[in-house]
């Protein structure tokens, strides 16, 4: 309902000024208190005539008051709003299409406020809403998708749809959308409006899709308010200098001079640089270069923008980025004092990366540095051999090359074995030709660098065929032959490259192949990472980002990253992968493009801007108007009061004193009244209903206009507090799951406990509640018989207390059913995760044993995998012999989940785990979960159904 610039979103709430006569009736009708006055004698009684008098009425501005503070709770009710937006047309069904890539993330709450006026718009329209979106997203094991078109929802169910969208770190798909929209007939034949939440950066099928909508619908464009004024500023790239490091920062065109600051962290999150950046007018691209002592300059983990809250502002640094000290091994008085000198091509590729130290080897042994790089055989070997030696022992990493000396070098400080001289091809006495580079295998840490074709090898230095020759080799030639060889030693390595660091054998040196090598091999010399005998090259998520560029846990669906250089997706998002000296940073900004070139929409599309500066919710005002009402009311009425008794307290005095006297004028003598005695207080009830009708209305008020509601996410927070919780359980029987602060595997426990909980409610009479998360550090455990505990790396290791906590309640006859998820468990690591917890002797169940008997008749615990069930070897005899403890690896929470409606419900990310097992064997895993809750409920119950026979028979005897 709109009257002028104002609009009622509920304006059947309205129908309450109706109650307004009533109420001015039921005010009016009723009689003020009267006021009690005691006399201090009957006599004054006497010869008293009898006048009747009226009860008096509420007086006018009370009346008037109450009257104004209903009137403002009722139109706070139907929420009224000034100049509403209003961003497509009245009638038909609207599709409403939102960017969640990464671009969408430094306005999200600006596109959260849009997404909440097209709810009320269509919520005060009666229309129905289709909603899609851009970002792609994890789909079972391997496939990556656009999640389904949805809709037509109602505006409830739209405004519960757009709150589980999030921003994702990665790009959009536009053509996928595209297809997804015109596969989908029904859509585009209830629509009657298109609208795109998006900015206006361009993407690959973002100006088709505007084009094929605005064909179908008119086509709304929605901008965020901050996406005009300021544009798109990301971090494309971060490089370290000699003297500090240079960022790059990548933007639209700005039409005017803008600021920022960059903001560097360290491991700690501990801010340790500021540093102010001017965007210059009509420039895309800003180049910061900021001076930093090389301490500091190594302590940096993260560089963002100041107020920008993205994945792609924030640039994370990884292990490379370091700064490690090399050691060039030379004879005494030798260096790099000429263009000419054998140690340019070397000192070129190191230098930007690494601290280079020239000397020899005794000296350069003394200052410990991570690499020593030596050319054919090492000056002053023979007196520092044990030194060198403990030096790898302890970590160190050797690189050689080959020299000039025709012989091969001949120590044991080699990851091959060499034969007598060397390989010469391509020369005037040869045949053969120089050999090229073979793309690098997938064992080595070079995998991924592209080899360009113009790299070629004259000579080498020729390695005997040894059984592990494939191992060692980390480059090969066209013909087989290796050209980078490698061998780890104790905690150090040993790497040897088979032609020399200058132009004579091979131009590698030349080239930046050699450069992009040697940005490889320094992050293996990091005093953190030991080595190993093989290279990891699938290199495992540590930390990744979402699309805010906050550092989370990686989810399941997170797969290991082989190579760096591709554009983040939904299994390789941006964030930090491999482990130690191997951690690689995968980033978002490098891969960004098309930010200085505009989209060009469509001539027809409407474009709009998300603002909520000229809309007003008049809501807030008239609540703080019955607020304010509600005072003014209570104040006069507390002032008239005591005005009241102030006048009955003079009016008694006067009356007493004018007593006093009369009877001395009738010689009456003294008497039992007291001249100052005043009028009795009025009783604080009035006080006290005042205050008790404030907060009615106050909440009334609340309630009403919304600002009351709990959301599902608060309910659920409150739902979650210790006494809340402990309340909960004792009143309604319920399953609890043990919080392990690893996000995916919380959501996973708490579906899978939902569908089981489901099913034994439609198939036993354990009428269970929802499950309910807990921690043994802050919860009480004794509510709950059965606890289900799924191990995680990564997961929250138990406090002194919280172990005390689970000791005591395994003791006094709880049960915990232990998931370990990989069908089986190292004991190593199964003691760090359970360290604490006294975990009795378990033993493989058998066939019969109660929990396979309990409900249905099993063979085994059914789960997603065929992992055995492992129980108490010895239960205590006080518990009735029931197991305290169940231990497996079936996964089972993920076998319970009953759809990929419920998994996407609790918003995890994880694969749907019925895309995996065949319905036979999610039936198994479901009565295996009953079976499990009846043994929890019931105990031996069953296992003394199994004597019966015997018992009757001695009964009947």
């Amino acid at each position: 309902m709109i009257f002028g610039a104002v609009t009622f979103l509920y304006p059947a709430l309205l129908a309450g000024l109706l109650l307004l006569p009533v109420l001015w009736l039921i005010i009016r009708s009723a009689p003020r208190r009267p006021r009690t006055i005691r006399f201090p004698a009957a006599r004054l009684l006497i010869g008293a005539s009898h006048n009747r008098r009226n009860a008096e009425r509420a007086p006018l501005w009370q009346t008037i008051l109450r009257s104004l503070i209903m009137l403002a709770l009722v139109l706070a009710a139907a929420h009224p709003v000034l100049n509403k937006a209003d961003y497509a047309p009245e009638n038909g069904a609207v599709l409403v299409m939102v960017d969640n890539s990464w671009s969408s993330a430094a306005s999200w709450p600006q596109y959260q406020q849009g997404m909440k006026q097209l709810v009320n718009q269509a919520r005060l329209n009666g229309q129905s809403i289709f909603i899609a979106s851009t970002a792609a997203q994890a789909i079972g094991a391997n496939r990556v998708d656009l999640p389904p078109l949805l809709g037509p929802l109602s505006p409830h169910d739209a405004q519960n749809a757009f709150e589980r969208l999030q921003p994702h770190p990665w790009g959009p798909q536009y053509p996928t959308l595209t297809s997804q929209i015109a596969e989908r007939q029904d859509i585009t034949n209830a629509i009657t409006s298109a609208i795109l939440i998006t900015d206006n950066t361009d993407a690959p099928g973002k100006a088709d899709l505007a084009n094929e909508l605005s064909a179908v619908a008119p086509l709304f464009v929605l901008h965020a308010a901050s996406d005009v004024e300021n544009g798109t500023l990301v971090i494309s790239a971060l490089t370290r200098t000699k003297t500090g490091l240079t960022a790059t920062l990548h933007h639209d065109p700005q039409a005017h001079l803008r600021h920022t600051v960059l903001i560097a962290r360290d491991a700690q999150g501990q801010i340790i640089v500021r540093h102010p950046a001017t965007l210059a007018e009509n420039t895309t691209r800003t180049s910061l270069d900021i001076p930093l002592p090389g301490d500091i300059a190594n302590a940096i983990q993260t560089v963002g923008l100041a107020n920008i809250d993205s994945a792609a502002a924030l640039f994370q640094t990884g292990a490379k980025w370091q700064q490690r000290t090399v050691g060039i091994v030379v004879s005494s008085g030798d260096g790099p004092v000429l263009l000419s000198d054998r140690y340019f091509f070397l000192d070129r590729a190191i230098s930007p990366y690494a601290s280079i130290t020239y000397g020899t080897l005794a000296s350069l042994l003394a200052q410990s540095p991570d690499i020593l790089v030596a050319t054919g055989t090492i000056p002053g070997l023979g007196s520092q051999q044990g030194a060198l030696a403990r030096w790898i022992d302890n970590g160190g990493m050797l690189v050689r090359f080959a020299g000039d000396s025709p012989n091969s070098p001949d120590d044991r400080f080699l990851p091959v074995t060499l034969r007598l001289g060397n390989r010469d091809f391509g020369g005037s006495m040869s045949w053969e030709r120089p050999k090229h580079v073979l793309e690098f295998s997938d064992n080595s840490p070079f995998f991924g660098v592209s080899v360009p074709d113009e790299i070629t090898v004259t000579r080498q230095l020729l390695a005997e065929p040894d059984p592990d020759i494939v191992e060692k080799t980390w480059a090969r030639l066209t013909d087989g032959t290796p050209l980078i060889t490698s061998i780890s030693r104790n905690a150090g390595r040993i790497v040897l490259f088979h032609v020399t660091p200058w132009a004579d054998w091979s131009n590698l040196p030349m080239s930046g192949l050699f450069v992009q090598i040697w940005q490889r091999l320094l992050p293996l010399a990091s005093p953190d990472h030991r080595a190993s005998p093989q290279i990891q090259t699938l290199l495992p998520p540590q930390s990744i980002l979402d699309g805010f560029g906050h550092s989370h846990q990686p989810d399941p669906t997170v797969l290991a990253l082989q190579t760096e250089n591709d554009m983040p997706d939904p299994r390789h998002p941006p964030g930090i992968y491999g482990q130690n000296g191997q951690a690689v940073a995968h980033n978002l900004g490098p891969y960004l493009t098309g930010l200085d070139t505009p989209i060009v929409w469509p001539d027809q599309a409407r474009i709009q801007t998300l603002s909520d500066s000229n809309q007003t919710d008049l809501a807030t005002f008239c609540v703080f108007a019955a607020f304010c009402l509600f005072l003014l009311d209570t104040l006069i009425t507390v002032l008239t009061g005591a005005s009241s008794r102030f006048q009955g307290y003079y009016r008694g005095r006067k009356m007493a004193k004018s007593l006093a006297k009369t009877d001395q004028n009738n010689g009456m003598g003294k008497h039992q009244t007291n001249a100052n005695a005043a009028p009795d207080m009025p009783s604080r009830s009035t006080l006290k209903n005042l205050v008790l009708l404030g907060v009615v209305l106050g909440n009334t008020a609340l309630v009403l206009t919304g600002f009351g509601s709990i959301s599902p996410a608060q309910a659920q927070a409150q739902d979650d507090s210790n006494s809340g919780k402990n309340f909960q359980a004792a009143l309604h029987p319920r399953l609890a799951y043990m919080q392990t602060g690893v996000a995916a595997i919380d959501r996973l426990s708490r579906a899978g406990l939902s569908g089981l909980t489901e099913t034994l409610r439609k198939r036993t009479a354990a009428d269970l509640a929802a499950p309910v998360m807990i921690n043994p550090q802050t919860d009480d455990l004794s509510f709950y018989p059965l606890i289900y505990w799924p191990l995680a790396e990564g997961q929250n290791l138990l406090s002194p207390y919280g172990s005390e906590q689970l000791n005591r309640y395994l003791a006094n006859g709880g049960m915990i059913l232990i998931d370990s998820r990989d069908r089986e468990v190292e004991p190593a690591r199964l003691r760090r995760l359970l360290e604490g917890v006294e975990i009795p002797t378990l033993a493989r169940a058998p066939r019969d044993h109660i929990v396979f008997r309990s409900f249905y008749l099993l063979d085994e615990a059914y789960g997603r995998f065929d992992a055995p069930l492992w129980v108490d070897a010895r239960p205590d005899p006080r518990l009735d012999g029931v197991a305290s403890v169940l231990f497996g690896g079936n996964d089972w929470a993920a076998s319970w989940v009953k759809t990929r409606l419920e998994l996407e419900e609790y918003g995890t990310a994880t694969r749907n785990p019925i895309d995996d097992i065949t319905p036979r064997q999610h039936e198994l895993a479901l009565r295996f979960g009953v079976n499990l809750v009846i043994y929890a409920l019931t105990g031996s119950y069953k296992g003394d159904q199994v004597h019966l026979p015997a018992i009757l028979e001695r009964l009947g005897r």
